[in-house]
């Protein structure tokens, strides 16, 4: 049988390296964390890729079904431009796909106020009245 001081010695050794893994533990995860919220090149790295080869209602159904109205606006114009940021689209053309797709399970109903939301977070431009394109951060909508 181990006597008492060899008891004492394993069990302050075994809480050493505890806490030794534990501190570790920890360490590395804020660097994690710090790598992952704090780089935004990271982050684009893994965003989702959009496949749009796919017809449109499969693409809304797939990546917008559940996200709020600017962030459709801005994924049906990706989809349209096919992620181009250097291509516009016509407001009337986005409303004409906007409505072939009007269920609840898809898109819902049009509100102008989508557009001008999706612009003021940044996600699209218009440069000129009636005329929509991607920025650089519409992935942000994922």
């Amino acid at each position: 049988m181990a006597s008492l001081e060899q008891k004492n010695f394993l069990e302050v050794s075994h809480n050493k390296y505890m806490k030794n893994d534990l501190n570790d533990i920890v360490r590395r995860i804020e660097e994690l964390e710090k790598t992952v919220f704090e780089n935004k090149n990271y982050q684009r790295k893994f965003k989702k890729n959009f496949n749009f080869s796919i017809n449109e209602r499969a693409f809304v159904k797939r990546y917008l079904s559940d996200k709020s109205g600017p962030k459709k606006f801005t994924g049906l114009l990706a989809y349209l431009v096919e992620g181009d940021i250097n291509k516009d689209i016509e407001l009337n053309v986005i409303k004409i796909r906007w409505e072939k797709m009007g269920a609840k399970s898809l898109l819902g109903k049009f509100n102008m106020f989508y557009p001008n939301d999706a612009k003021t977070r940044g996600w699209i431009d218009s440069k000129k009245f009636g005329l929509y394109h991607l920025t650089d951060e519409w992935q942000e909508i994922v």
